[in-house]
C-alpha cells in the first residue's frame, strides 16, 4: 500500500508543499462524494463499486497525508490505534 504514495501525490497533485488544509479539504471532496456513492458498479471500475472505489480513493490520501507530514510507520500506527481503541472496551 504505501509503495503508491509517490503516485498518489503525482495523480492528486499532492506534494511536500501541500498543507494539512490541502489534504483535508481532498479528503472532504471525496467523503462528500462516497456518502451518496452507491452499491452498482463504478463506470471508472467496473470490478469495484462507486463506493469501493471512493473508499478507496480516501485511504490513498490519508496514507499520502500521513507518509507527508511523517509517519515512518503507517502499519504500526494503525495496529497501535486498533490495540488502544480495543483497550478502551
Amino acid at each position: 500500500m504505501l509503495e503508491y504514495h509517490e503516485e498518489a501525490q503525482r495523480i492528486f497533485k499532492m506534494n511536500e508543499h501541500s498543507s494539512r488544509k490541502a489534504f483535508s479539504i481532498r479528503i472532504e471532496a471525496v467523503w462528500r462524494k462516497f456518502d451518496i456513492a452507491s452499491k452498482y458498479r463504478s463506470d471508472n471500475l467496473p470490478k469495484y463499486s462507486e463506493d469501493e472505489e471512493l473508499a478507496a480513493e480516501m485511504i490513498i490520501y490519508l496514507v499520502a497525508y500521513l507518509k507527508r507530514f511523517g509517519c515512518e510507520d503507517i502499519e504500526q500506527l494503525i495496529k497501535d490505534k486498533i490495540e488502544f481503541d480495543d483497550r478502551k472496551k
